[in-house]
């Protein structure tokens, strides 16, 4: 059986639990009862995202992989100019300077929530475009902000309106097959990583040479013509509203009033909106693999936070870097990022192709990179705290970072593929539910870090939060081993039925 089919079948069970706990006000089930169904017609219709050819799905990755790039630049280009920004707005509460970089996450988890329904209601295009216009508009109220509450306000708002974290994999799995989706995530992540190295590097270097306002300002110049490009090229690829589309073109030329496309629910937009909405946190909170996938990213990201928020504070006070090389000490972590694209692109595709020619191929063979990086995100952690709680040489924490950085994107990478091979047509939600975990912790862990290592010093401190990173491995374990019958014990992830689909 195509594994895309199996993907769709499992995400309309999907649906089906999430209709069934939603009844209309008559107590009817709000499900479309009898209709003809429109569907692709096989390899030959190019009105599969799928069946597009290899030169155009290629260059909508690497466009949406440089939008996120963008998105990335601007989360880091801040963290090394914000002793420019505490100085403009005499601020001396270090703290300030961690929410300055950390509030981007809780701006996330808040779009979140619009993003990934809106985009299974009126498509991804739409919904792209609109959040990719307000994230330049408020990168630009931020370049004019005139006091640190409205810059945090608009960092926040900046957040907000990322659509990139949630619809780029939705993409992705809407143009490539199953055992093409690795790779493809790999290139997808690989190019936003890139920010790691370049973000701070040049945020340090503008902001002694320009000022901290040219870091918003650069993010503007880059992302408006990326914008047009994609306004220019970019074409509908989510299933669901292609099929919707064509469904409605029939039934116009065919006077087939019976025709639906096999995705389309009798519901009332109200009601439509209402379920898509609640989707995200309905499979948050009644799916253990998205708790726990949400969870464990959790776990590695907030880590992450807290080493890019504590590197230009460290390399200032302890090591008395100047100002304009504080953006050199992130080349460690975004340099592990880089090599962990290229390990985890390739292993999954290939491992995935094994197991699927063995004829046992499922989502959970996605998940080998997250149980490594889990092991390495809080060995990495620990090892750079204790460097520099006892002094070494500044290059040695910078190498641990590295793994911090190599753990980081295994793990997300991981739960990407994981999340849209088993959801389907709803991945937008289980990815939104993910993001949600995600992001709140990445806001709030990093708020931690300074106290701790004030109190206890960097090594102990950073032990601590090593060892709640700690947790991440026997959930990456559980998931791995026991996913596939949490998924269809749960009553989110295409129950029995999923089990009757693989039998086909």
């Amino acid at each position: 059986m195509d594994p895309n089919a199996l993907a769709d079948k499992e995400a309309c069970a999907v649906e089906k639990v999430v209709v069934d706990s939603h009844q209309l006000d008559d107590g009817s089930a709000s499900e479309v009862s009898t209709y003809d169904p429109v569907d692709f017609d096989g390899l030959h219709d190019l009105s599969d995202p799928q069946n597009w050819t290899l030169m155009y799905k290629w260059s909508m990755v690497v466009l949406i992989s440089l939008l996120s790039l963008v998105v990335n630049l601007a989360i880091l280009m801040c963290a090394p100019a914000t002793s420019y920004i505490l100085g403009e707005f005499h601020s001396t509460n270090k703290l300030d300077s961690t929410i300055l970089v950390s509030i981007w996450e809780l701006g996330e988890v808040v779009g979140s929530f619009l993003v990934a329904p809106l985009s299974e209601i009126y498509g991804r295009l739409p919904v792209y475009h609109a959040a990719n216009i307000l994230f330049i508009i408020f990168a630009i109220a931020a370049a004019e902000s005139i006091s640190m509450g409205m810059l945090i306000a608009m960092r926040f708002f900046l957040g907000l309106s990322v659509a990139s974290t949630v619809i780029n994999p939705c993409i992705v799995g809407d143009m490539f097959r199953e055992e093409q989706r690795g790779r493809a995530l790999g290139i997808m992540g690989m190019i936003p990583f890139i920010a790691p190295v370049l973000g701070p590097t040049v945020g340090g270097f503008i902001s002694q040479a320009k000022g901290w306002r040219w870091t918003f300002w650069l993010i503007v110049i880059i992302a408006s013509p990326l914008q047009l490009l994609f306004l220019l090229f970019y074409r509908e690829t989510y299933r669901v509203r292609i099929l919707q589309r064509k469904a409605a073109r029939l039934r116009k030329e065919t006077g087939n009033h019976s025709l639906r496309s096999r995705y389309e629910l009798n519901k009332t937009p109200a009601i439509m909106l209402r379920d898509s909405v609640f989707r995200p946190l309905q499979l948050l909170f009644t799916s253990p693999v998205v708790l726990l996938v949400g969870i464990c990213s959790a776990l590695n990201m907030s880590l992450v936070y807290v080493i890019i928020t504590s590197l230009s504070i460290i390399y200032d006070e302890v090591y008395h870097f100047r100002k304009g090389f504080l953006g050199l000490t992130y080349l460690g972590l975004g340099f592990g990022m880089i090599l962990s694209v290229h390990f985890c692109g390739q292993f999954l595709d290939r491992y995935l192709q094994r197991k699927i020619a063995a004829g046992h191929g499922r989502p959970e063979h996605r998940l080998p990179p997250m149980v490594l990086g889990s092991v390495l995100v809080p060995l990495g952690v620990l090892a750079f705290g204790w460097t520099v709680q006892m002094h070494v040489h500044w290059v040695v924490p910078i190498l641990f970072s590295t793994l911090v950085g190599f753990g980081f994107v295994a793990n997300s990478i991981s739960a990407w593929s994981y999340l849209v091979d088993a959801f389907g047509i709803y991945a937008a939600s289980a990815t939104a539910g993910n993001v949600v975990l995600r992001n709140a912790a990445s806001a709030a862990l990093p708020l931690a870090g300074p106290p701790l290592s004030e109190r206890l010093g960097f090594g102990l401190g950073y032990s601590v939060l090593a060892l709640v990173g700690v947790l991440a491995v026997p959930i990456s374990l559980i998931l791995m081993y026991m996913g596939e019958r949490m998924r269809y014990s749960g009553t989110s992830s295409g129950d029995q039925q999923g089990k009757d689909n693989r039998a086909d």
